[in-house]
């Protein structure tokens, strides 16, 4: 058997149930996708209704000229995916983790393209989900994206490349290092769970919920320090570039997990969520969104 399986479809799904992506944002993903050699391109929506339609219509024709097949679809097109015994999944992990959980994110891509490679399934699905807050950006999708992207046609040996480079190349700056950074302090305190990072349930403050006992105030001290230097490297490039916003937005959330009765760093982060939601996203659904970000 050959040590690398192409698969057949390649394909990436993204969660719009709580969020209505804008065209440019849209457009900007195709590119992303089909970048990496991605061929299809699900929106998931399971929102009972809509203040704003998603208005497909452009994005699909976008997708035809980057060859990319489009489709809408709904709980029962994603249970469909996940029971076809021709595809396997991946998650991005950027579902309630505030920046993402790169290692969770890389071992369950290798483990995905090492069974449908033996199996010889015919498509790698990418899910990503939302975290039902729509707190966390798009860059927080990104190593995922891309190294599933590179794991779907290159197979397993894509699993020793360069994923920082590629970040880089696609941001077109040299921040791919500073993401997964952020996406590496989840690991901090040995708390790991299963459907979301400790920092993303200190933030949200999830009713009855008690923070792990390796995640001491030294160690919260620790992370807010290392977002606090993320931010700081950021500034030269934040003002001119959407992914650099996006990065600092992220490194703020967690630097708000580490201080959530910090009244200023609240409202600040409020204030920020406001702008970089109106930077890729529709007005519908921001207000709901802020109303899930801690206020006194």
């Amino acid at each position: 058997m050959k040590s690398n399986y192409g698969f057949e479809r390649r394909a990436y799904l993204l969660d719009v149930t709580d969020r209505c992506p804008n065209r440019l944002a849209m457009q900007e993903l195709v590119d992303v996708l089909a970048r990496f050699g991605y061929n299809e391109f699900f929106l998931y929506d399971s929102a009972p209704s809509r203040e704003v339609s998603l208005e497909t219509a452009k994005t699909e024709s976008y997708c035809r000229m980057q060859g990319l097949d489009f489709k809408v679809v709904g709980r029962d097109g994603l249970r469909a995916m996940e029971t076809d015994a021709s595809t396997v999944l991946a998650p991005t992990f950027a579902a309630r983790s505030l920046c993402g959980r790169i290692e969770e994110m890389r071992v369950a891509m290798e483990k995905a393209e090492e069974a449908g490679r033996l199996r010889k399934a015919k498509r790698f699905l990418v899910t990503d989900l939302s975290d039902g807050y729509a707190w966390h950006p798009l860059c927080v999708s990104l190593p995922g994206i891309v190294l599933a992207g590179n794991l779907m046609t290159a197979g397993r040996s894509a699993a020793k490349g360069d994923l920082e480079k590629d970040l880089c190349s696609v941001m077109d700056l040299p921040l791919g290092g500073l993401l997964q950074k952020l996406g590496t302090l989840y690991l901090r305190g040995g708390a790991v769970r299963s459907d979301a990072s400790e920092y993303f349930n200190i933030l949200a403050g999830d009713v009855g919920y008690s923070r792990h006992p390796g995640i001491t105030q030294f160690v919260l001290d620790d992370v807010s320090a290392v977002a606090h230097g993320v931010r700081l490297a950021l500034e030269r490039w934040v003002e001119r570039n959407d992914w650099a916003k996006e990065i600092s937005y992220a490194a703020s959330l967690l630097d708000c997990a580490c201080h959530r009765r910090d009244e200023a760093r609240l409202r600040a982060l409020r204030d920020e969520h406001g702008r970089i939601w109106r930077m890729r996203f529709e007005p519908a659904g921001r207000v709901e969104s802020l109303s899930r970000l801690p206020r006194f």
